[in-house]
């Protein structure tokens, strides 16, 4: 474990503002105060007392992953076809330049599936936009910030118009800044924040979704926590010396466990499927966080991670849906779920 544990972070929460930051590897954003959040055992439309989210950061090579573009484009058809021959939907967070430019048959594959489209920003990295070197969001002003969530948003709705209800930041780095331009464009939802943290116990926000607020604001969206250690890339993609964080917090899961630790596609079936169990049995909600660029790397190790990971991963999630051991829902349906909770308090 590294004493620094804002170095994933380049030493900051945000240059901008005076809240928020960065909620992954250790760290608690500035100012964030949790809001209502979701009781657990709450009882779900198909009668489950769980709820499990699978969700897709779609960036390409516009992010940092380290898969082949075209080879990314072609599997979101069958990821798609997966999904609605399993009966669940799913959420892909876009970014929206990737979309502007590739799109929009990946888009649409997505759509007709019965999936959820949602913003990962205009661009990713702010600096390939805005210049220097700082690619989070808290390292920016308000123009910029509002740039970034407005062309997102715009990008996606240029292909279906009113698609875009929610966001998920890249690298879930944000202000205050951010917050307020998303509730300016009336979006319901938000993701950004880690659900827990075997780097530093205790700092996550849990699992449930919330309303955010950052000082004395609150915000009128919905936080969605998503899984900010065992997502795809710490199971099986982060480097042993250069992301040694985020591979202790996956070993640190599945000791806790009593399961594997085998960092391949196949190994990271069983530690996410032990994740969906954990929801069921707590009752709670869990958000899934998977980068498609990661699931178009050959390697030696591996054949297809589209095959050996991510088709088991929907198998499983159909099979607790269809037995109503948990709900698969997108963050749009979440968040619609969450305000009809509090609709008498928030007057919706």
């Amino acid at each position: 474990m590294t004493d620094d544990p804002r170095r994933l972070t380049e030493a900051t929460k945000h240059r901008e503002g005076r809240y928020g930051g960065f909620s992954f590897g250790g760290q608690a954003p500035d100012g964030v105060v949790v809001h209502k959040p979701l009781p657990a055992g709450t009882v779900f439309p198909n009668g489950a007392r769980a709820a499990l989210l699978l969700t897709f950061d779609v960036e390409g090579n516009y992010g940092n992953g380290a898969g082949d573009i075209r080879v990314e484009l072609a599997n979101y058809r069958r990821i798609c076809e997966r999904l609605a021959d399993n009966g669940v939907p799913a959420t892909f967070n876009i970014v929206g330049q990737m979309a502007e430019e590739h799109g929009p048959e990946f888009v649409e594959w997505m759509l007709a599936a019965g999936c959820e489209i949602a913003s990962h920003g205009y661009v990713h990295d702010m600096n390939k936009r805005h210049g220097g070197d700082r690619v989070y969001a808290g390292h920016y002003g308000r123009r910029e910030i509002e740039a970034q969530i407005r062309d997102g948003v715009a990008a996606l709705n240029a292909i279906r118009a009113g698609a875009v209800r929610g966001i998920r930041l890249p690298y879930g780095h944000f202000n205050e800044y951010a917050y307020a331009a998303m509730a300016a464009l009336g979006l319901r939802w938000a993701s950004n924040v880690g659900i827990d943290d075997f780097i530093v116990p205790g700092q996550g926000f849990g699992p449930a979704p919330f309303q955010m607020q950052l000082g004395d604001t609150r915000y009128p969206l919905v936080e969605i926590p998503l899984d900010s250690q065992t997502y795809d890339w710490s199971v099986w993609m982060a480097g042993e010396r250069q992301n040694r964080e985020f591979v202790e917090a996956v070993r640190a899961y599945c000791d806790a466990r009593c399961i594997a630790f085998e960092r391949t596609p196949t190994g990271a079936v069983g530690v996410w499927y032990r994740r969906m169990l954990d929801a069921v049995e707590n009752e709670t909600v869990f958000t899934l966080l998977c980068h498609p660029t990661n699931l178009a790397v050959r390697s030696v190790k591996w054949g297809d991670p589209v095959e050996e990971f991510l088709f088991p991963v929907i198998d499983r999630l159909g099979a607790l849906h269809r037995g109503r051991e948990a709900w698969v829902c997108t963050c749009a349906q979440m968040a619609e779920l969450y305000w009809a909770e509090f609709a008498s308090e928030y007057r919706l």
